[in-house]
């Protein structure tokens, strides 16, 4: 157990006496198990985002069906011919897709006013969410 970071003094021809941080390698292997395993209990958990990306989806530029949001997945029209793709939080309003071996990264966007959800994707496009 103990800590996870020790401090020690290195000496270097150039520099006297310099404090570094060594982190041991249990510590490591400890925060990316705990990364992990929030990533992964993120992106499984039913009605994601709170359900509020659960529905149809469309471009927003020429209003085409592009599937609809179940769960944490995003479910591709027919016309695709594409396997249903997994969706993971990023954060409180961010999202994104590993797409044909690309990362897409999305910021949700929540209008009050005319009360709809929006997708700004990391490429460009936008999806609006049907009513």
């Amino acid at each position: 157990m103990g800590a996870g970071a020790c401090r020690m003094c290195c000496e270097d021809a150039g520099d006297s006496h310099q404090m570094v941080t060594v982190e041991t390698m249990h510590s490591v292997a400890e925060s990316i198990k705990r990364n992990q395993q929030d990533e992964v209990s993120i992106s499984v958990l039913p009605g994601f985002c709170g359900g509020k990306l659960q529905g149809r989806w469309r471009r927003m530029e020429d209003k085409s069906l592009l599937g609809r949001i179940y769960e944490n997945k995003m479910v591709w029209q027919p016309l695709y011919q594409h396997p249903p793709t997994i969706l993971k939080s990023a954060g409180e309003d961010r999202i994104y897709m590993e797409l044909e071996g690309a990362r897409h990264e999305g910021i949700i966007i929540f209008s009050t006013s005319n009360e709809k959800t929006l997708i700004n994707w990391s490429d460009g496009e936008v999806w609006t969410k049907d009513s």
